[in-house]
């Protein structure tokens, strides 16, 4: 008896020791074996506060990270810990689904920095939802493990018993996925150091799970995130904030570095972005540059790199693409841009070495694309002409007045002349052959003593681009009768944005016998033309 219970004692003392001996190794080798770990993660943790490029959003979320890479260590380390001990506790039912969960809770994390979720948020945490509940009661189905008495993990005899490895290789893909299309628009050389490191990581999952290793993960999530925070830093140095395309400093080196790639070259400039700003505000201002950047980036096109440059203007390169392949392109671009309720100006050049390099190529194509944003605003005034022309016509008919209006090119020079229906009926006339569209038909009418100060009130009126002066005279004008009456004319320039005059539209009312009317015109006349007689 006395022989068996020193030996009991003995086995009693020896476990005891046993236990505090594994409690002291692994409290030695959390701190070893994490210590690269710790470093990394202090490390970067620090970094972050001297990070320009990246928002305040991801850099908080980028400390949510550390702090799950940190916390799945822990567990780690002390679900291990429980693996020692010859009988099963609550804290290894709890701690092992729940660092089953964190791996792919921190690639989500990892996803949020890049805001790869934003979009279908649910739709990526789906997974992890429905999986918790699972894994959490796993114990108690059996459906993917158990613990027996002993404390001996036991698989299921199913493809189950390998559920949380699935669950984490699928955010590996998912995050491959996301990564690849936020950042399709940049070369392969960009994404390279992230997709070699991912590539590996998920390797290494498979090997652990063919030879049924177990191991802790954190010092591969460590790695894995500085080598990506790493990456998404050089990205985002490179992208334009707001429309993440590629910004100007990228648009002056890959134009030096990629030299003898670049086949062609596009200019691009947004029209009426301060009117949006002015009249909608910034933010308005901001949504119009985002989309005309996704309609700029749309067709998907290999080889075609996209830069935002200034504050509404774009540049896209084309490496090794024919002229047929970007004029498609452009087509698409403009094809896109017409299902938006913006407009934008294109110029384009062939690079060609031996005629010119790719910065003259830039400097003909922003020629072409001045010229096309020239005739784009011209036609738009002429569009805000023609509806000022319709409102007028609208009110002289309620009036019972007569309308004429003039055209002026570029130069500022008189190139057509309009008399309508119901002034030449007014004075007597029938159609343009008994009264032709030009000046003279008018002005050889006028009454001598009038005729010097009406022309030069009209003259005045042209030249004066300021656009303060309006025309509003009256004078006595001989009718086809050949009788002489008095009318009230009054007249309102639409002009470009540089002063020249673009369209002249006006009425006139025979004031011979009715004096109101004349003033009813003009105020109606005002009223409409106030805002839009300078564009």
């Amino acid at each position: 008896m006395l022989k068996v219970y020193c030996y009991n004692r003995l086995y009693v003392v020896r476990q005891y020791v046993r236990e505090e001996r594994i409690t002291e190794m692994n409290i030695v080798s959390l701190a070893l074996n994490n210590y690269i770990v710790v470093a990394e993660l202090v490390g970067l943790w620090v970094m972050l506060d001297s990070n320009v490029h990246l928002k305040k959003r991801t850099i908080n979320v980028t400390r949510i990270v550390i702090i799950l890479i940190f916390t799945e260590a822990v567990l780690w380390a002390i679900e291990r810990w429980t693996r020692e001990i010859g009988y099963l506790t609550g804290i290894r039912i709890f701690l092992t689904p729940t660092i089953y969960l964190l791996h792919p809770v921190i690639l989500l994390g990892i996803m949020e920095m890049a805001e790869f979720v934003e979009k279908n948020r649910l739709l990526y945490y789906l997974p992890v939802i429905i999986s918790a509940p699972l894994i959490y009661t796993s114990q108690w189905t059996h459906l993917i493990y158990w613990f027996d008495d002993n404390n001996l993990y036991i698989g299921a005899d199913s493809i189950l018993r390998y559920y949380p490895y699935i669950l984490f290789i699928l955010y590996v893909v998912l995050f491959v996925g996301a990564f690849m299309y936020r950042y399709a628009r940049y070369g392969t050389a960009e994404r390279k150091g992230i997709l070699v490191s991912v590539i590996a990581a998920t390797i290494g999952v498979a090997l652990h799970i063919v030879f049924e290793i177990d191991e802790d993960y954190s010092t591969l999530f460590a790695s894995l995130l500085l080598i990506y925070y790493l990456s998404l830093s050089i990205l985002t140095a490179k992208e334009d904030t707001l429309t993440h395309l590629l910004n100007r400093q990228c648009y002056y080196s890959d134009s030096k570095k990629l030299k003898d790639q670049i086949t062609a070259v596009v200019s691009v400039d947004m029209n009426d972005l301060k009117k949006i700003n002015d009249n909608q505000g910034h933010d308005a201002g901001d949504a119009a540059l985002k989309t005309v950047a996704d309609c700029l980036t749309k067709s998907g096109l290999k080889n075609k790199k996209v830069y935002r440059i200034g504050g509404d203007e774009y540049a896209v390169f084309y490496l090794n693409k024919t002229e047929d392949v970007v004029r498609k392109d452009i087509e698409d671009m403009r094809a896109y841009l017409s299902q938006t309720k913006y407009v934008c100006a294109f110029g384009y050049e062939m690079v060609n070495e031996k005629e010119h390099d790719i910065h003259e190529a830039m400097r003909l194509a922003d020629q072409e694309m001045y010229s096309n944003k020239a005739k784009l605003k011209d036609s738009d005034e002429r569009r805000i002409a023609a509806h000022r022309e319709a409102t007028i016509r609208v009110m002289h008919e309620a009036l019972g007045s007569g309308m004429w209006g003039m055209e002026f090119d570029e130069s500022g020079k008189m190139i057509s002349v309009d008399w309508s229906p119901e002034f030449r009926k007014m004075i007597g006339y029938t159609d343009e052959n008994d009264f032709p569209n030009k000046l003279e038909s008018w002005s050889d009418l006028l009454h001598p003593d009038d005729k010097d100060a009406v022309l030069k009130e009209f003259n005045d009126t042209v030249s004066d681009y300021t656009g303060r002066k309006n025309y509003d005279v009256e004078y006595r004008l001989k009718i086809k009768s050949g009788q002489w009456r008095r009318f009230h004319a009054i007249g309102r320039l639409l002009r470009r944005e540089n002063g020249v005059p673009l369209s002249y539209v006006g009425m006139f009312v025979d004031i011979t016998d009715k004096d109101n009317n004349a003033g009813d015109a003009e105020v109606l006349l005002n009223d409409r033309s106030s805002d839009t007689a300078v564009v």
